[in-house]
């Protein structure tokens, strides 16, 4: 995960590289349960904001056999962004496992 710091915010950005958009829309569905809370915005990606911050999960395709997702987390702090970044990890290695036994 790359981490990059714009005032005032944290920002940290991961691409990943997936085989199918089953798995983008199994994530997108488990973020969602996840965070059901939170104010979501749903248009080209997903956006949830929550408190001192926001994600997007965006998928980059060229062909169904090159899919990409991104996904960015700002923080107001460090310690806020890491604690999203770890969620998010969390539920994204559990799909992976579940998706590549």
């Amino acid at each position: 995960m790359n981490f990059s710091f714009e005032k005032p915010n944290h920002t940290f950005i991961r691409y990943e590289t997936i085989e199918n958009i089953e798995i983008y829309n199994q994530f997108l569905n488990w973020l969602k349960g996840e965070f059901d809370l939170y104010l979501m915005e749903e248009s080209d990606s997903l956006k949830v904001y929550f408190p001192n911050g926001l994600f997007s999960v965006t998928l980059f395709s060229d062909n169904e056999k090159d899919l990409v997702i991104e996904i960015k987390i700002i923080g107001k702090t460090v310690k806020t962004a890491n604690q999203m970044v770890l969620r998010i990890d969390t539920l994204y290695n559990h799909l992976h496992k579940v998706f590549y036994k």
